[in-house]
């Protein structure tokens, strides 16, 4: 197949449980071959480099295991974590090995991508192991992350990955062909949707909720992720696993599943690991003024235009700030701890005084929000 789009260069894909597993929980072999000729094809004919992200290690930990979703506790599904992880990684190791191709496996929780060197690090390494040829294999490491480190579902993940890795196509392969205008499994008049150049309320409300038995995510999950990911210029696509041609037609730029086209305007870096990759440390609530500031692409915040403070954070935390109604305006990182802005605010209305202090954020670390949407 004909490359058409020669900007492609790098290309993260993600598969789902549901693709990788049979009904008895055991690794659908069938599939796993199917995806790694794929991937392998492409790497040796179009010369992409390719990032897998792979669901399915809980699920085929508890099939070996012979445990019922129903009844698992968080110990046993962590279990069943470590159990299926070693299962799915020999199965992609051997298969990619019939190819030719070497694996590395990184086991990530959002911690490793909130904090912002444990990030740089993950991105040097995803850039070295492709500059030499091998394929990262990345999942969520379920054996350690709870709720309060982890990304909740691998579409997210993967829209991090792609971010990280500066990756020019994200593909998401899913047991559909793409976002319908309705669930095509109880209507049979629903279309699908081939291109997508704005997510909007009315598209995500198309998407629903519910994923498969054996996985986390659904359509809304992989809506949001092509959401982050086209902020960052990177185009998605959403296609079926089934399809034995689903990845060489995304990489080739030619119609499959629900295009995503990527935004022109693509946020830098920082900036986008600050939108969607950082965790948030505190809360600050700015007056009218200051979101008129912020808001027309030109100002930093500054302490004067700080109504309240929320919560204890260090300098260079990342913060929210919302106007006095509640309604988010940004993210950004802070030049004064909590305790020290509550301090310059104190003595700010004795007096004015605080003319003197850098931007509290300033605009080239901040990310703004106008109506739900990036600006």
């Amino acid at each position: 197949m004909e490359l058409k789009n020669k900007s492609v260069r790098r290309v993260v894909v993600k598969v789902g449980s549901s693709t990788l597993t049979s009904s008895d929980g055991s690794l659908a072999r069938d599939n796993l071959v199917r995806l790694v000729s794929q991937m392998a094809h492409i790497i040796d004919t179009v010369g992409c480099q390719m990032i897998l992200v792979s669901s399915g290690a809980v699920a085929a930990g508890m099939g070996r295991l012979g445990w019922k979703r129903a009844s698992i506790t968080l110990p046993e599904k962590q279990a069943a974590a470590a159990v299926g992880q070693g299962l799915l990684v020999d199965a992609y190791e051997r298969l990619f090995a019939e190819r030719g191709r070497t694996i590395a496996q990184l086991l990530l929780t959002r911690s490793d991508v909130a904090n912002r060197r444990r990030f740089i690090h993950m991105r040097n390494t995803l850039e070295t192991l492709l500059r030499h040829g091998i394929v990262p294999v990345i999942n969520e490491n379920d054996t350690v992350a709870v709720d309060e480190i982890r990304f909740g579902d691998n579409d997210t993940l993967a829209a991090l990955v792609a971010l990280s890795a500066d990756a020019d196509l994200l593909v998401l392969l899913t047991d559909i062909d793409g976002l319908y205008t309705g669930n095509p499994r109880t209507h049979p008049a629903a279309t699908r949707v081939a291109d997508v150049y704005e997510i909007t309320e009315e598209l995500e409300a198309l998407a629903g909720e519910a994923g498969s038995n054996v996985g986390t995510g659904g359509m809304r999950t992989k809506l949001q992720a092509a959401r982050m990911a086209v902020s960052a210029g990177i185009r998605v696509v959403i296609a079926s696993s089934d399809d034995d041609q689903a990845l060489a037609k995304a990489v080739a730029g030619e119609s499959v599943g629900t295009v995503f086209h990527a935004s022109s305007s693509a946020l830098p870096r920082k900036k986008l690991w600050i939108a969607h990759g950082s965790r948030v440390q505190g809360r600050i609530v700015i007056d009218s003024g200051a979101v008129a500031a912020v808001q027309d692409g030109t100002g930093s915040l500054l302490v004067p235009g700080v109504a309240a403070v929320e919560g204890h954070f260090g300098e260079g935390a990342v913060v929210e700030f919302m106007d006095e109604q509640g309604t988010l305006v940004g993210k950004g990182v802070v030049s004064l701890s909590a305790a020290d802005l509550r301090l310059v605010l104190q003595e700010e209305h004795a007096g004015p005084g605080s003319n003197h202090l850098p931007a509290l954020i300033h605009r080239n670390e901040m990310v703004v929000w106008k109506a739900g949407r990036l600006v």
